[in-house]
């Protein structure tokens, strides 16, 4: 698995979102900013998260994942 699998694994639970990932081997980062966030706690979105990719990470093609999961206003205000 690769950043770009990880992308096409995530668009058809985050249709919308802008998504971005980078890996160094099996290490992954994920950049996810969608509307369904709003009104969701960090770990709820984490959760929705790793919902899909937990399959990945048992197998251990994902050894680590590290999300980010904003929403757009959050990310606007990060990019400011």
């Amino acid at each position: 698995m690769n950043a770009d699998d990880l992308i096409a694994l995530l668009r058809p639970h985050f249709a919308d979102a802008e998504i971005q990932a980078v890996n160094q081997g099996n290490k992954f980062e994920v950049l996810i900013v969608d509307d369904s966030f709003d009104g969701k706690r960090l770990v709820q979105r984490q959760q929705a998260v790793y919902a899909i990719v937990n399959p990945h990470i048992q197998s251990g093609a994902m050894h680590a994942l590290t999300i980010h999961a904003l929403t757009p206003a959050e990310y606007q205000a990060r990019q400011s």
